[in-house]
């Protein structure tokens, strides 16, 4: 039989990297097609998950310098009387006083990846217990941006499951870890233009309908990815179904 060409995109390729809700599904459909299936991604999907780590490091947006700067600043009197782990947690958390949506979510994000590291720190020392977080919220950032960028710079990477991190929570996981995933990068000679997210998925697609791979199949964890495309695209059909990955969240809410 013939192997099926399997397309993933940025939001099902993110659930790799760090746990998700959707990470679980995601997981389960390769699993389901990885016997007689070759895995690609575009060039650009990779572009865009590298965004989520391109910010400042500044006091509003990287929560390793506010640990510095408090480990600096704050007295031994001052740091005695804060509670740990807690206090970590708010650090993370911290920045900007009167916080709009937008950087609600953004610290959110950064809190999600870090804060599984506070488990690896002894605060009975609290001045070296920040500098100690700190030191290893900077490693983590430098493994993601160096791990995302070698996968955009190469023809093919192997996603080793066992490097996924914490970040909304190892509880959204419930299979074995499977074997590395080898996924081959292909490239939209057409460089998308800067727009809203949703373009940018109709972008993804309609390049899957132009390059001569003859895809099968997209694998998506955005439940209204097939809805707009079809809206921006005004199609009826999908030339190449779009499987979207079912969220884990379903499970624990009713």
């Amino acid at each position: 039989m013939d192997k099926l060409n399997i397309c993933l995109e940025t939001s099902s390729y993110l659930p790799l990297v760090w746990i998700t809700p959707y990470s679980q599904g995601v997981i389960t459909l390769i699993e389901s097609f990885r016997k007689n299936s070759f895995f690609y991604i575009q060039e650009d999907c990779l572009i865009e998950a590298l965004s989520y780590m391109h910010y400042q490091k500044d006091w509003f947006r990287h929560p390793s310098v506010r640990l510095k700067k408090l480990a600096k600043l704050l007295t031994d009197a001052q740091l005695n009387k804060l509670p740990f782990p807690s206090t970590a947690f708010q650090i993370l958390l911290g920045g900007k006083m009167w916080p709009q949506g937008l950087y609600l979510n953004f610290v959110r994000h950064t809190a999600f990846l870090y804060a599984d590291l506070v488990d690896k720190v002894d605060f009975s020392n609290k001045r070296q217990g920040l500098l100690t977080l700190a030191d290893l919220v900077d490693e983590r950032f430098d493994f993601l941006k160096t791990k995302i960028e070698s996968h955009l710079n190469s023809g093919e990477f192997q996603i080793d499951f066992n490097e996924m991190i914490n970040y909304w929570g190892r509880f959204y996981l419930y299979s074995e870890i499977p074997e590395t995933l080898p996924i081959k990068v292909w490239k939209d000679p057409s460089k998308f233009e800067k727009g809203v997210a949703k373009i940018r998925d109709v972008f993804h697609y309609e390049s899957m309908l132009k390059i001569d791979i003859n895809f099968d199949k997209m694998i998506v964890a955005n439940t209204g990815f097939s809805k707009h495309i079809k809206k921006e695209k005004q199609l009826k059909t999908l030339p190449i179904e779009i499987i979207s990955a079912p969220s884990r969240q379903m499970d624990f809410f009713e």
